[in-house]
């Protein structure tokens, strides 16, 4: 509760309900390819695309309202894309589809396009942020779709490491912050895993 009150003392009412709405869409997006009549997982909506688009738009009006959409629908679409990168199988329905061409992808070409996706999306979303709360907000957002999703997509470890990570990892070329938590971390880490393996070694 506490938590709340401090999000809606940094940010903006309005601008929260527009950002969960642009989620709520945002999560859903790729597969209307099946509404559109395109084959799932057609490049033409699991992937940035729309986002050129957004930005386009956002050039004319740059309001506050549109950024918020922005940071809810690209940490959506890079949500969306992180379950699908780890199927249950690399075959069929997992891979990537070139539209008109009736061509589906190699597995390890749909592989790294859906990561590059992940990273853009997670990039472009953290870039519209004005502040850590917002930083933050996305990451408490992100948590707790993928907490809610784990049951239906019966994955939840290797989906959040993966979201957690990349978006620290990312934020940290933004917020100062962050870039010292992560290189204080990443430190800790070198010396307990040069520990372990001395220790392994004797």
């Amino acid at each position: 509760m506490d938590y709340l009150l401090n999000l809606i003392d940094h940010m903006s009412a309005p601008g929260i309900i527009v950002s969960i709405t642009a989620f709520l869409v945002g999560i859903k997006f790729p597969d209307w390819d099946f509404k559109m009549g395109l084959k799932h997982r057609s490049l033409l909506t699991h992937s940035p695309l729309v986002l050129l688009i957004f930005f386009k738009l956002y050039e004319r009006d740059k309001s506050s309202s549109f950024r918020y959409f922005i940071m809810g629908f690209a940490l959506a679409l890079a949500l969306h894309f992180i379950f699908d990168i780890f199927p249950k199988g690399w075959s069929g329905g997992a891979l990537l589809k070139v539209p008109g061409l009736n061509l589906s992808l190699k597995p390890m070409i749909s592989k790294s396009l859906l990561f590059l996706f992940i990273v853009y999306s997670l990039f472009e979303g953290i870039r519209y942020t004005r502040s850590l709360t917002e930083f933050f907000y996305l990451f408490f957002v992100g948590c707790i779709c993928l907490l809610q999703n784990m049951k239906k997509e019966e994955k939840f470890f290797r989906p959040f490491f993966t979201f957690g990570i990349l978006l620290f990892l990312l934020g940290s070329l933004k917020y100062k912050e962050i870039y010292k938590t992560v290189e204080k971390t990443s430190i800790n880490v070198i010396k307990i895993s040069k520990k372990y393996y001395y220790e392994i070694k004797k």
